[in-house]
């Protein structure tokens, strides 16, 4: 799962899509045979649909809009592969074709199945308790005793819900070489644990890898060596693996992942190796390896298959819960199990259907326009369900099976509409670590919206839809008008949970907590100690041309301070805007930690450092009667300027880690 992006890239021209038009026409030539063409349709289909056409010209439009190098889908069905296909280049600079048994696409997320799969094995077999306390199963790590009573144990590692903060600045690599071990990192790199587990589902990282170590330390193996031997190997997926670095077998085939690049072109992406293999990083495989295993998925009816596919946690029991790995899925009247992944260049979806038996693969390598890889994947998915399994007239929204009925409008009207206004933040925004940040410009807003109705803004995964409608069925249950199906539910105890994202639920936020609120703190914090930066040292070179005595020295140093402050304030905003400008290019430096978010945390902490020398010198002003009243009255303006930005800057970790530690 990512994050939205902080700001959209520049529409492109007209004439640039032109340009990309014909190269990309050039880059489908080369497209990887499939293996079958034609699918017959699924039960509750009009007529045969020719499967090869319908995802051809699919990927081929999403390739083409928003500039992705190249693609590869899989599509299952009745026991056996009947699409296996690469869509234009694995490579841009060689042009190299995606080849789908060849092509190594690194799988982000995704790897989370094979983790939840290998422990689920582990479980199946008695040799982990799920609901034990994980410091029983582990030998090299230890998770803290934060909630007394209140363990973390595999359950909660595997359905979000074990509570610790979310922190992923700096946990990824250029060059798998560097990878370290993941016990060393899961030590040396812990995020606090910020919640009592089992109580709110907040999309966790650092689980899933601690997960992998649990797999490790009660297999006897360290965890790519105990996926290959159990899961990869069995199932002839020989182009696959969580090995850092690759064998070279499958090293020289590797996708490399890309984002856009001015009008036309692409930059290479970095960062997609880390030591939390069994949460993404490292992880690769192929669209014929990914086919081998959403076969045996549909047709092993194995215990830990079973165990992988049956809720564990449902955050509001009228919407679609968590699995171990799989978020549950409906649509239509349809159900099945969905899971997505996203790291720097790479962008992938997988869908099981098991009563149609479909199962759908699908991953690009680029992050698109506006990062919109993420969406087209889905979309695919849909185009490609809708065909092979029609909708049935009489569909249900994707809520939990029963919960229509009990939602009914009239029979549970619970608080009006106007209850559930404010604003809300999702439940995996860090508290502790630089990632905090997302809370400041990625909050949901919740508005009535007539009598029985709210409007939504910020939850949409839809890059194109940011406002949503949605209509009360009573009891806190909401349906999107619009015919899409989807659901929201507002919980006794605060949370709101969407259909769409089962494994993240978004706590409210009282007035204080207010993004809004705090982006006019820092933004006019900012801006007036910006101005600082100009009228303090105009001002005093004002009153040399009068030829005026200078002030007392402490009352010029007072003004130099703020003029200083003014200065950074500048650097600062125009360091953290280079930050956002792109949100795919922001999606590789957070993981990577770049030198230019240490440049916006040490300007950072410059400005927190320099905001007691201005009050100090507002506090002096006063008491010894420098300059005007207006003067004094201007200086203590920017004074509460700087304490309004350091406030802010503190609360949202936007310093360096000893003084984000300090406001932790």
């Amino acid at each position: 799962m990512r994050t939205k992006p902080m700001r959209a890239l520049a529409t492109i021209t007209v004439t640039a899509t032109a340009l990309f038009t014909v190269t990309a026409t050039t880059l489908f030539a080369g497209a990887a045979p499939a293996l079958a063409g034609t699918a017959p349709a699924l039960a509750g289909a009009a007529a045969p649909v020719d499967l090869e056409s319908l995802v051809d010209t699919a990927v081929a439009g999403h390739l083409r809009n928003d500039r992705i190098p190249g693609a590869a889908v899989t599509v299952v069905h009745g026991g056996k592969t009947v699409l296996a296909k690469g869509y234009g280049v694995a490579d841009v600079r060689t042009r190299t074709p995606v080849d789908a048994e060849r092509t190594g696409f690194f799988l982000g997320s995704l790897a989370k199945l094979f983790t939840a799969q290998a422990a689920s094995r582990l479980v199946t077999e008695g040799r982990i308790d799920p609901r034990a306390d994980v410091n029983d199963h582990l030998r090299e790590v230890v998770v803290p005793d934060t909630h007394p009573g209140r363990p973390v144990t595999l359950d909660h590692l595997l359905t979000h819900t074990a509570g610790f903060d979310s922190d992923l600045v700096g946990r990824n690599e250029t060059a798998p070489e560097d990878v370290g071990p993941l016990a060393e990192s899961l030590t040396s790199r812990r995020p606090p644990r910020v919640r009592a587990p089992g109580e709110t589902a907040a999309y966790d990282n650092y689980a899933y890898a601690l997960a992998g170590q649990l797999v490790a330390d009660a297999s006897g193996q360290d965890f790519p060596a105990y996926v290959d031997t159990h899961i990869l190997r069995p199932l002839g997926m020989t182009r696959s693996t969580f090995a850092q670095p690759q064998p070279e077998r499958i090293a020289a085939h590797l996708a490399r992942g890309y984002r856009p690049d001015g009008s036309s072109g692409w930059a290479e992406a970095r960062g997609q190796y880390g030591a939390w293999s069994a949460a993404g990083p490292g992880a690769v495989s192929t669209a014929g390896d990914m086919g081998r295993w959403l076969v045996d998925q549909l047709t092993a009816d194995s215990a830990a298959n079973r165990l992988m596919r049956r809720v564990h946690h449902r955050q509001d029991p009228r919407l679609p819960g968590i699995g171990y790995g799989y978020e549950e899925w409906r649509r239509g009247g349809r159900t099945g199990w969905f899971k997505d992944g996203d790291i720097p260049g790479f962008h992938s979806s997988l869908l099981l259907l098991p009563e149609q038996e479909l199962g759908i693969f699908v991953v690009f390598n680029g992050d698109g326009t506006d990062g919109r890889a993420g969406w087209d994947g889905r979309q695919l998915i849909d185009h490609v369900v809708d065909a092979l399994a029609p909708t049935a007239a009489d569909a249900t929204p994707d809520t939990a099976p029963g919960a229509a009925a009990d939602t009914a409008p009239g029979t549970a009207p619970g608080p009006a509409p106007a209850a559930y206004a404010g604003s809300y933040r999702s439940a995996r925004v860090s508290r502790t670590s630089l990632m905090a940040v997302e809370g400041l410009v990625g909050a949901v807003s919740v508005e009535e919206d007539g009598a029985d109705g709210l409007r939504t803004t910020g939850l949409s995964l839809d890059p194109d839809r940011h406002e949503q409608r949605w209509t009360a069925l009573g009891g806190g249950l909401f349906r999107e008008r619009g015919g899409s199906g989807a659901t929201l539910a507002f919980t006794s105890d605060g949370l709101l949970v969407s259909s769409a994202t089962p494994t993240t639920a978004y706590e409210k936020l009282s007035w204080r907590q207010s993004p809004a609120l705090h982006l006019a703190l820092l933004g006019s914090g900012l801006a007036v100690s910006a101005l600082g930066a100009l009228g303090f040292p105009a001002a005093a070179a004002a009153r040399r041309l009068r030829g005026r005595p200078p002030h007392p020295r402490a009352a010029r140093a007072a003004r130099a301070a703020a003029a200083v402050t003014g200065l950074l304030a500048v650097a600062f905003t125009g360091a953290l805007a280079a930050v956002v400008a792109d949100g795919n290019a922001m999606m590789e430096s957070v993981p990577l930690g770049s030198p230019l978010l240490s440049v916006v945390t040490g300007l950072g902490t410059a400005l927190v450092v320099a905001s007691p020398v201005v009050v100090a010198g507002a506090v002096a002003a006063w008491q010894r009667g420098w300059w005007t009243r207006t003067g004094r009255a201007l200086f203590t303006l920017t004074a509460l300027a700087s304490v309004s930005t350091a406030g802010m800057l503190l609360a949202y970790h936007l310093v360096a880690e000893p003084f984000a530690r300090l406001a932790g």
